[in-house]
């Protein structure tokens, strides 16, 4: 048995118990539980609701925050590597982000996933709560808040390039991604990726600061009234958008429950053309044989209802891809960020 010579082991028995009292300290300093009066729920139809209250903060205390490394045989684009930080969609962490996890960690990319549903106090797992009994503003602004302050924290943790972040959101994620690409600081994250954001929520900001990659797939038609009502031409009325807290000026300070409700929205599609004819740095990704979520699995055409009792409606909700169009959406990903290292 080998021993540490004597002057060593004693100065690690003095230390230790400091050095891991100050580590504990500073991790629960970082810690932000939710205030007492944390978001509710209040029922606007049968089955459907709104959420209202204080939202909570990111807190990487949380037992829902899964920090992932590249593993020992995944690629190696640096000593640190960059991070993916993810804004799951309206159902919570799903399928669809957690293989994000799986296929970035393999190529080198580390990832931060989260539930900010479950931050913000709601128990919902195993229910149609969230993914069809509330509203996207709703989802949105939990989701916003607490991707907001993951960026804050994310940009300072030791074990990852802090000058190489990205941002990935799905869905309900990617209306908050949008968002994220107005407020992010360029020194910090390089790319945005807003995936299937739909045009009802938070808005859509007039300015973003970082390239900004809007994907689609070529079906997606994931809350449609009819089957080619796809997601990036679809427009609903004001009344369904509300602003985040914390968020840049954009479309909702004209469009929203608050101005012009009875108005139409403009569509994603026609959002993100208008910013790149003022040669704002927007891109649109589509992929052909790919619905709502590339990587939530194969194509499943089905059907999707939201509310309850008389007042339910029943929309469409293709979601997934081809097995194609999900690894050529994981290798232009991965183009773009190895393009960031010289």
């Amino acid at each position: 048995m080998a021993y540490l010579p004597i002057g060593i082991s004693t100065l690690l028995f003095f230390l230790l118990p400091g050095w891991l009292g100050l580590s504990l300290a500073r991790a629960q300093a970082e810690c932000r539980p939710p205030p007492p009066e944390v978001a509710r729920l209040v029922e606007i139809r049968p089955g459907f609701h709104r959420v209202t209250g204080p939202l909570a903060e990111f807190d990487p205390c949380h037992h829902s925050v899964q920090l992932s490394m590249p593993g020992f045989f995944a690629d190696k684009l640096a000593d640190n590597p960059p991070l993916m930080i993810i804004a799951h969609g309206g159902n919570g962490p799903g399928l669809a982000e957690q293989e994000m996890v799986r296929r970035m960690n393999a190529r080198g990319v580390a990832t931060l996933l989260f539930d900010a549903f479950e931050m913000n106090g709601f128990r919902y797992h195993g229910t149609s709560l969230f993914l069809t009994g509330a509203t996207n503003e709703s989802r949105q602004r939990m989701i916003f808040k607490a991707t907001l302050g993951a960026y804050h924290w994310a940009r300072l943790h030791p074990r990852i390039d802090g000058s190489r972040l990205f941002i990935h959101g799905l869905s309900n994620g990617g209306s908050v991604a949008l968002n994220m690409a107005a407020v992010v600081d360029p020194a910090h994250v390089r790319v945005v990726v807003a995936e299937g954001a739909p045009s009802a929520g938070i808005g859509m900001p007039d300015q973003v600061r970082v390239p900004l990659l809007v994907v689609f797939g070529k079906i997606d038609n994931y809350g449609g009234k009819t089957e080619d009502d796809w997601m990036y031409t679809r427009a609903d009325l004001c009344a369904l958008n509300q602003q985040a807290e914390q968020a840049a000026p954009g479309t909702t300070q004209r469009c929203s429950r608050t101005y012009n409700p009875a108005a139409q929205m403009i569509t994603p599609q026609q959002w993100g053309e208008q910013l790149k004819a003022e040669g704002q740095p927007v891109e649109f990704w589509f992929y052909d044989d790919a619905a709502h979520g590339l990587l939530g699995g194969p194509i499943h055409r089905g059907m999707r209802i939201y509310g309850s009792g008389p007042t339910a409606v029943r929309r469409y909700g293709w979601t997934g891809a081809s097995p194609d169009a999900a690894n050529r959406f994981t290798a232009d990903l991965m183009r773009r960020i190895r393009a960031t290292y010289p």
